[in-house]
């Protein structure tokens, strides 16, 4: 019930967004190269219909120059112009499509549907990785470190908007892609914000939170691809996660400049494209955990909070690897690894518990308390997940079995 709440306000705060592009809906200064034959008849008409050129450069308000120049084929149409000349002749706009053979170096395969497991993906992309200009006469750009990742994103962007000219190149320490400004203003209209997503704090497009399980699949397998991590390291901690940052404005605690710092403060903002991530795992059955990593303070004094989504529990994360999992081969292995390292244990109900809060009582009587790095690696020892730990810790605490004395630290409560 919880959930459905939690689930409907989201819903309800997250934008309306345009999943089927047509011409029109494009930046209206791009030029366009239409059929010459196609230009010529349609001017003509328009021509015949006012009058003369002067008429139509009145009615419509265009230059009489500009189309005189468009009737000879010495001027490529702008998109607000085009519009207004077949707005004029009443010509329906979508019949104009198949005429249409390239704008702003993109030769078009309009519509553009992004409403599909493809549409997803390339958002998905661009949400985690990507880059598009408020300037609408910019290219876009996607910069990741496997070359890969660009190589499915060119062939996925040339399946759903047609084809382009473009190549990915190295500088410095990572790799980077450009997309023609078509793309990036189609990707505006459909979710993905303009300029710097810390700044923005956007929401997960509204039609992919009630899109089918394909496309949610499809959105979160490039999202992991893109900003998730597999955690096995050597205390015996496995776990799947997924990392991203937001500006948080003013913080009144004080903390060191240029620095990660973990803190409790009266700040609420959060992430709301991975809350909406968060909500999108447990549509689909995967528990998930979704905390706050910390704070950072730069030299112009502005803060940025970082937050984390884990997945920890062993059934959980075999769920993730058998609807999502990765396209990456190095994560998809490390999380092979994981999935090869769990001992499954049959264990009657409440069994489990009953060896934790056993566990708990020896480590207190022998040390005066207990840590959660205790309770996890005997987890783990016992061939469950390290994140299973805090479960049972939480459990105990609510039930009052346990004490908190202080951050990762418990003690028996005898009474």
């Amino acid at each position: 019930m919880e959930f459905n709440k939690i689930f409907k306000e989201y819903v309800q705060k997250a934008r309306p967004v345009k999943t089927t592009i047509q011409w029109y809906d494009l930046y209206e200064g791009h030029s366009v190269i239409l059929n010459k034959d196609f230009q010529k008849q349609l001017l003509n008409q328009a021509i015949e219909k006012a009058g003369n050129i002067s008429e139509l450069s009145r009615r419509i308000q265009i230059n009489r120059k500009v189309i005189s120049n468009l009737l000879k084929c010495k001027f490529n149409p702008r998109i607000k112009s085009l519009r207004k000349i077949a707005i004029f002749l009443q010509f329906p706009l979508k019949h104009v499509n198949t005429k249409i053979i390239e704008i702003a170096g993109l030769r078009p395969k309009l519509p553009f549907n992004l409403h599909s497991e493809e549409g997803a993906e390339i958002r998905a992309a661009f949400l985690s990785d990507g880059h598009i200009d408020k300037n609408p006469t910019a290219s876009s750009q996607y910069c990741a470190s496997e070359k890969e990742l660009h190589s499915s994103l060119i062939k996925l962007c040339t399946k759903i908007f047609g084809k382009f000219k473009t190549k990915t190149y190295f500088s410095k320490t990572t790799y980077y892609t450009k997309f023609p400004c078509p793309i990036g203003m189609s990707l505006v209209l459909s979710g993905v914000p303009s300029g710097n997503k810390l700044l923005v704090n956007p929401y997960l497009p509204k039609d992919i939170l009630l899109g089918r399980k394909s496309i949610i699949t499809n959105y979160l397998r490039r999202v992991y691809d893109d900003e998730g991590d597999v955690c096995f390291d050597r205390y015996g901690k496995r776990a799947v996660r997924i990392t991203r940052s937001v500006n948080v404005g003013i913080i009144k605690e004080r903390i060191l400049p240029e620095r990660w710092t973990f803190l409790q403060t009266t700040n609420d903002t959060r992430n709301n494209l991975l809350i909406g991530e968060y909500l999108l795992l447990h549509k689909l059955g995967i528990d998930a955990r979704l905390y706050s990593e910390g704070y950072y303070k730069n030299k112009k004094c502005q803060f940025t909070g970082k937050w984390r989504i884990q997945i920890g529990q062993q059934d959980h994360v075999k769920k993730f690897a058998e609807l999502i999992n990765f396209t990456l081969s190095t994560k998809r292995e490390k999380l092979k690894e994981i999935l090869n390292s769990y001992q499954y244990r049959k264990l009657p109900n409440g069994k489990g518990k009953e060896e934790a809060y056993c566990f708990i009582r020896k480590t207190t009587e022998k040390k005066g308390f207990i840590k959660y790095c205790d309770l996890a690696r005997e987890m783990v020892k016992t061939g469950r997940s390290y994140d299973l730990a805090g479960r049972y810790l939480k459990y105990f605490l609510d039930t009052n079995m346990i004490k908190k004395i202080k951050r990762g630290t418990y003690v028996y409560d005898s009474t």
